[in-house]
């Protein structure tokens, strides 16, 4: 590899940890600083550079050498595929999102779940507490009817929460991973839909729930019924007769990735379904891949993600694979596991408690813009370096509650949100209905995010905000033609108290961005205003910009 410094030193050092030792090579000048080559003989291949100043790292200049975790990573071998890299998703809950066909939706009481009948809900009632008993009919079918709406938005991948077979709305407690849930259409309906967007040059990204399965599952029926069954092996039972399960939920039994049975359904076998679906699918995101792993625990969880990853792209090499990692998902990516991670504590968390003032579990928190920008800046630099465009970005999702709730229906700080998401550095994610203004029916005194998150679309346009929608159509065409934004590297921007600013740069383009909730005077050279497409300069006054110097 060519790695190029910019810096105004003319000497420095590149420092490589390579069996133990640190070793040592010299930089040599080059436009705009120095440059260096070595081979890369270990992923992760970590470094850092030694300039008269001080250390280089991943958390900028230290006087003394940096831990390792703190020198910069870089990736060799199988890489984000290059159609993940700055793509524009939008994330859909099958069921509350379009429905195509009547027929299939589930009937009032059709069947119990955990002892009690699911309800068959109109589509225009809100959300109630008991969300996984609560069906509106959305299928596989509406989202193929809905495709030239998502394509005039701009879309270019979906990521569909479970579509396979389960008693509950959300799907996430699976009965059957090798059918298509019947009430969401079947294998009939996916396969429309992922020819439908084949044609269209978009993508299709499913919901991989391979760290437990649904209490209903055949499988754990038999390994909770007869202790000599061969499915004993694939779940973590107790002395006193429990089991691991997903955070304590009975009903989703936690798989044990030590058992050679797990491993061969899961991972190995032709029918593991991260390989027999890869026929009608672009890639996975892997629900809580941070817990996935053997004995009711996370132990060797990375060998397992690795695995897991590798056997998508066995079948489809441009195949990509990310994971809800919740939490900090820097010691899992340098573990050459996969593609990214849903961006929540580099991205999502630190925003939305600058902009709304209260975590995501609804506490108090006091973030000033230089106080949120050090931990963007923080966990960009520590991520290894060529997933930092992969990355599923995001300000919603059907887990933490909606942005504009949280914002107590602030539309111009909601705005400045989703253009804030669509210039930092990843792969922007809308949540559906995000787009057209939709929110949650619960007061914001009661804080929750699912199931209030996962109201049904509001297909009828008179409700839709339209100045929000217009907005995210050009902020997606922003990201989708400008390289800056799409494949640029970060840099900080110092535009003074209050203002959280920092650069996008791709070769010999910049482009600057602006987020200040209370507003900002700001000077500029001549340049464009790209969302209000219209020439600036001089003393500009905003609560958010994209500008390009010209």
């Amino acid at each position: 590899m060519t790695l190029h410094l910019e810096t105004e030193a003319e000497e420095g050092l590149l420092l490589y940890e390579k069996d133990g030792e640190i070793h040592k090579k010299p930089m040599e000048p080059a436009k705009g600083g120095l440059r260096v080559r070595v081979p890369v003989h270990v992923s992760p291949f970590r470094y850092c550079f030694l300039l008269p100043e001080g250390f280089l790292g991943s958390h900028g200049l230290e006087k003394t050498l940096p831990r390792y975790d703190r020198f910069f990573h870089l990736l060799a071998g199988s890489l984000p595929p290059w159609w993940a890299l700055g793509t524009v998703y939008y994330q859909i809950f099958p069921d509350r999102f379009r429905q195509g066909r009547k027929e299939l939706a589930p009937k009032d009481g059709e069947w119990l779940l955990m002892g009690r009948p699911i309800r068959k809900k109109a589509w225009n009632e809100p959300p109630g507490p008991e969300g996984a008993w609560e069906f509106y009919g959305g299928d596989l079918w509406g989202i193929l009817e809905a495709l030239p709406y998502l394509e005039a938005l701009g879309v270019e991948a979906l990521y569909l929460t479970p579509i396979f077979q389960s008693p509950s709305s959300h799907r996430y407690d699976t009965e059957d991973y090798l059918q298509v849930d019947p009430h969401l259409g079947g294998e009939g309906a996916l396969e429309a839909l992922f020819q439908a967007l084949e044609k269209r040059g978009m993508r299709l990204v499913l919901d991989g729930v391979f760290n437990h399965v649904g209490a209903t599952h055949p499988w754990f029926q038999r390994a909770l019924k007869d202790p000599e069954s061969p499915e004993r092996s694939m779940f973590t039972f107790y002395p006193d007769g429990s089991y691991a399960t997903f955070w304590g939920v009975k009903s989703m039994p936690k798989l044990d990735y030590a058992s050679p049975l797990t491993q061969e359904r899961f991972v190995h076998g032709p029918r593991a379904p991260i390989r027999y679906w890869m026929r009608l699918a672009h890639g996975f995101r892997l629900d809580v891949a941070h817990s996935i792993g053997e004995g009711g625990t996370n132990r060797k969880n990375a060998r397992w993600l690795r695995a897991l990853a590798r056997a998508a792209k066995e079948e489809r090499p441009e195949a990509v694979v990310f994971g809800e990692l919740s939490y900090d998902a820097i010691p899992t990516l340098r573990a050459h596991t996969l593609d990214g991670a849903m961006h929540y504590a580099g991205f999502a968390h630190p925003v939305m408690e600058w902009l709304s003032g209260r975590d995501v579990h609804g506490r108090p928190v006091h973030l000033d813009a230089q106080e949120t920008w050090r931990v963007l800046w923080d966990h960009y630099q520590a991520l290894p370096v060529q997933l930092r465009h992969s990355m599923y970005t995001l300000i919603s999702s059907h887990d933490i509650p909606r942005a504009l709730w949280r914002l107590k229906g602030d539309v111009e700080r909601f705005k400045l949100a989703y253009a804030l998401l669509f210039a930092f550095p990843g792969s922007p994610a809308i949540y559906y209905g995000d787009e057209v203004g939709l929110s949650q029916p619960n007061p914001y005194a009661k804080w929750q995010g699912d199931p209030y998150c996962r109201a049904p679309f509001p297909w009828e346009e008179s409700a839709w905000n339209l100045e929000v929608l217009t907005l995210i159509r050009r902020l997606v065409k922003l990201k989708r033609t400008h390289p800056a934004l799409r494949l640029g590297g970060l840099l900080p921007l110092d535009a003074g108290k209050g203002v959280l600013a920092f650069k996008r740069r791709y070769q010999d383009q910049e482009i600057w961005a602006f987020f200040a909730p209370e507003g900002a005077k700001l000077t500029l050279p001549p340049g464009i205003d790209l969302i209000a497409e219209k020439e600036v300069a001089g003393e500009v006054e905003a609560t958010f910009l994209l500008f390009q110097p010209v």
